[in-house]
C-alpha cells in the first residue's frame, strides 16, 4: 500500500511539473522597469522594446519611478514581483540597493535581465544588456583632448556614486584623461539628475576657475543643466562641452555650437535587445552573460549623424 501511495504521489508530481513547464512556456508576460519617468533615453528605450515585443508576440508592461533613485524604484520592482511576469527587464538605479528586491523577484520564478545599468551581485541575472560605459568615458576624454588641443582645466558633472553606468563613464574618462599631460582635471561634481543643480555647479566652478576650459557630462540631464549654467555665466561656446547621450535638447545644442561633441548610445537598440533576450529565455534558450549595444562619438559638423542617433520617443 505504501509503495502504491508513493508511486501515485510521484506520478502526480510529474504531471504537475510538466504542466508547470507548459504554463511557463505559455506565459509570455514581460515587465520592463525603466530608470526614471520622463527621460528621453528611457522613452526611446521603451519605444524600441514595445515595437520588438509586439513583433515577438510578448505581452509587455512598462513602469518607472518618479526619480532615478533606489528608494523611488524599489516599490516599483516590488509591484512587478507581485504580478509574477515570466521575465523582468530592469534598469537598476543603484548597484547595491536593488540587489535584494531583484533577487526576491528571481526567487519567485521570474527570469531577470538588467538593462543599461548593472548591480553588484548579479548571479541570478540571466543577461546584462548595456553599452561599454568605460569605453564611452574614454571616448569622451579623447574628444575633450582633441577639442582643447591637449591643454586646459576640465570638470566632470555626473551622478553620485552608486549608478553603475555613470560610475563607469566617469572612471573611463578619468583614466584616459591621465594620459594627457597638458590637461588639468579639477574633479567630479554631482547633480543627481537635476539640471538646475548642474547649472549651479557650472556657475560656481567658473567663479572659482575662470580659466575652466572643458566640461564632460555623463548624462543628458547634466548636459542640459550645464548649458544653462554656461549661458548664465556668459561662457556658452567658449568652454568646450562633451556630453553623453543624444537627447533632443543636446542635439540642438550640438548643432548651435554650445555642445562640441556627443557620446551617443542607441537606447532603441537596447530595448530591442532586451525583448529579444526575454523571448529567448521564455523559449528556454541560454543567453550570453552580456549583450553589448553600440556607442558612437559625434563630432562637430556631423549633424546627420546626430540626427541618426537622436533619442526620439516615437511610440508615445
Amino acid at each position: 500500500m505504501q509503495r502504491r501511495i508513493l508511486l501515485s504521489a510521484l506520478a502526480t508530481a510529474a504531471i504537475l511539473s510538466q504542466g508547470g513547464t507548459a504554463l511557463a512556456k505559455d506565459n509570455k508576460s514581460v515587465a520592463l522597469v525603466l530608470g526614471v519617468k520622463g527621460s528621453p533615453f528611457y522613452q526611446a528605450l521603451q519605444c524600441g522594446a514595445q515595437a520588438k515585443a509586439q513583433e515577438l508576440g510578448l505581452s509587455l508592461t512598462v513602469s518607472a519611478p518618479d526619480q532615478f533613485a533606489a528608494d523611488s524604484q524599489i516599490p516599483v520592482v516590488n509591484a512587478v514581483t507581485a504580478t509574477a511576469p515570466a521575465v523582468a527587464a530592469i534598469v537598476p538605479t543603484d548597484v547595491q540597493a536593488l540587489v535584494q528586491p531583484m533577487r526576491e523577484l528571481s526567487e519567485r520564478g521570474t527570469q531577470v535581465i538588467t538593462v543599461d545599468q548593472t548591480i553588484n551581485d548579479d548571479h541570478f541575472v540571466r543577461t546584462k544588456v548595456l553599452t561599454d560605459n568605460e569605453a564611452g568615458g574614454r571616448q569622451g576624454a579623447e574628444a575633450m583632448n582633441e577639442l582643447l588641443g591637449g591643454q586646459g582645466k576640465v570638470l566632470v558633472i555626473t551622478q553620485p556614486p552608486g549608478s553603475a553606468a555613470q560610475d563607469a563613464r566617469t572612471k573611463g574618462f578619468e583614466e584616459q584623461l591621465k594620459t594627457y599631460a597638458g590637461i588639468e582635471y579639477i574633479g567630479a561634481q554631482y547633480q543627481s539628475d537635476d539640471p538646475q543643480k548642474a547649472a549651479e555647479i557650472v556657475t560656481s566652478t567658473i567663479s572659482a576657475h575662470p580659466d575652466l576650459a572643458g566640461i564632460f557630462s555623463t548624462n543628458d540631464q547634466g548636459a542640459i543643466g550645464a548649458i544653462t549654467g554656461l549661458r548664465q555665466a556668459g561662457a556658452a561656446g567658449r568652454i568646450k562641452v562633451v556630453a553623453y547621450d543624444a537627447a533632443t535638447a543636446e542635439v540642438n545644442a550640438f548643432k548651435n555650437g554650445t555642445i562640441h561633441a556627443l557620446i551617443a548610445q542607441n537606447p532603441k537598440q537596447e530595448g530591442e535587445a532586451a525583448m529579444e533576450a526575454a523571448a529567448k529565455l521564455i523559449k528556454g534558450e541560454t543567453l550570453p552573460a552580456t549583450t553589448l549595444t553600440e556607442i558612437v562619438t559625434i563630432k562637430a559638423g556631423e549633424n546627420e549623424k546626430a540626427d541618426q542617433y537622436e533619442y526620439v520617443a516615437d511610440c508615445m
